[in-house]
């Protein structure tokens, strides 16, 4: 009797009571998750809690086979790489040494020669906080402003060089015209021919050049620097190294503003400005040296001379007394 039970739970209604059991079950956990919804969240939480243990226990195998099997690739790889990591720490090393005493002797020169120190860059770090396409193509917003000394002008770089300047600040925030904009137009210098050129951005990711009336000979991977012209942006920041293209020098730039997250603002100072005389301070001066001496100007003069001239001292007021007359 009991295998025949087994066999009538067996046959074809099994599947539907089953399904119609399972399809029940789930509706009224939808609904109690709908209506009681920090119910089931607290049993989610007391679940997730007591499988912690147990699944923290079987993660640790899982990751530590995942980074063993992701690692295997790169194991073939690392003796090379230490071999050119060591090749290049000892080239930096010679490079570090060679300009330690360039700048050692640089300032022996400055003291020999009582050079002027350079003015102080005081720099102001921010961080990009947005981007806009207004009003010029590509801007970077930085969040720092006029609070923190951050003027219109000023240069922005990071650790590869320069990235643009400061157009428009405000209390906390800050705006950057990037070097690739049409609107931007920097002084720049190109080594090693000391050729001035303007850098003037065209919408591209590689500005152009255009030269001045100079001699200095101009040829691909030649570095670009900033001149200091105008007494904003300092002199010697690095821009990039010049492109030969179609009949243009464009110029492939260092740093980038789509690979930067923090940037640096120098503080260069203002420009120089050179005073100008108003007219109150230049007409009386010529007025007084176009104009004759006057009689009794010239007899003050006498008098204030001394004694060892007072014939002459008398004589003079009797001339200018007879031509008074």
């Amino acid at each position: 009797m009991a295998g025949l039970n087994w066999r009538w739970m067996r046959g074809r209604g099994a599947v539907p009571v089953s399904f119609f059991v399972c399809s029940v079950l789930a509706l009224v956990i939808t609904l109690i998750g709908k209506t009681q919804a920090p119910l089931i969240d607290g049993a989610r939480a007391r679940l997730s809690d007591a499988a912690s243990p147990a699944l923290t226990g079987l993660r640790v195998p899982l990751v530590a086979f995942e980074r063993w099997t992701t690692g295997i690739p790169t194991l073939f790889a690392v003796y090379q790489d230490n071999i050119k990591l060591r090749e290049e720490n000892a080239e930096l090393r010679k490079w570090q040494n060679v300009a330690l005493s360039l700048e050692d002797r640089m300032r022996r020169y400055e003291q020999l020669l009582n050079a002027a120190p350079g003015r102080e860059i005081k720099p102001v770090t921010a961080r990009v906080i947005g981007e806009s396409n207004r009003p010029f193509v590509s801007t970077m917003i930085l969040n720092a402003g006029a609070k923190d000394g951050v003027r219109k002008g000023q240069a922005v770089v990071d650790d590869r060089g320069l990235i643009g300047r400061i157009y428009l600040t405000g209390a906390r925030t800050s705006w950057v015209i990037l070097l690739t904009d049409l609107n931007s137009r920097i002084p720049v210098v190109v080594e090693p021919s000391h050729r001035r050129a303007i850098l003037a951005g065209n919408n591209t990711a590689m500005p152009e050049l255009e030269l001045d009336v100079g001699d200095g000979k101009i040829g691909a991977g030649a570095r670009v620097l900033t001149t200091g012209d105008g007494g904003l942006l300092p002199p010697d920041l690095p821009i990039g190294t010049v492109m030969e293209g179609s009949g243009a020098y464009q110029v492939s730039l260092f740093a980038g503003a789509d690979a930067s997250d923090y940037v640096q603002v120098l503080d260069y100072g203002e420009a120089v400005n050179l005073p100008v005389a108003s007219a109150a301070d230049v007409v009386p001066a010529a007025v007084d040296e176009a104009l004759p001496e006057s009689p009794a100007e010239k007899r003050e003069a006498k008098r204030d001379s001394g004694p060892q001239h007072a014939s002459l001292s008398e004589d003079v007021p009797e001339a200018a007394d007879g031509e008074d007359r």
